[in-house]
């Protein structure tokens, strides 16, 4: 069967049989999709798309560049600064 991934909003014990207990921690989690269809499992959780997975990795990818931004703009700054001290004297 294939997996899955949900985020789950709390750690869940689900008894698929009752010989068959699963136990799952709160957070991303991959799982089996007969556990994601799990009415209880539904019930606690939200499914993740691979389109949430890329625009999660988008979003560290857009804070990193944001962060590179900010430091070439001080250099900039503090280099512009030494250009006009310069000038100055």
């Amino acid at each position: 069967m294939s997996k899955v991934q949900i985020l789950l909003s709390k750690d869940l014990l689900i008894h698929l049989s009752a010989e068959d207990p699963v136990e799952l921690k709160s957070g991303l989690q991959e799982v089996e999709q007969d556990i994601a269809d799990h009415w209880y499992v539904k019930a606690h959780s939200q499914p993740i798309t691979s389109d949430a997975v890329k625009d999660d990795a988008h979003k560290k990818e857009v804070e990193s560049l944001k962060a590179e931004l900010a430091a070439a703009q001080k250099t900039i700054a503090d280099l512009q600064k030494q250009i006009e001290d310069t000038k100055a004297k």
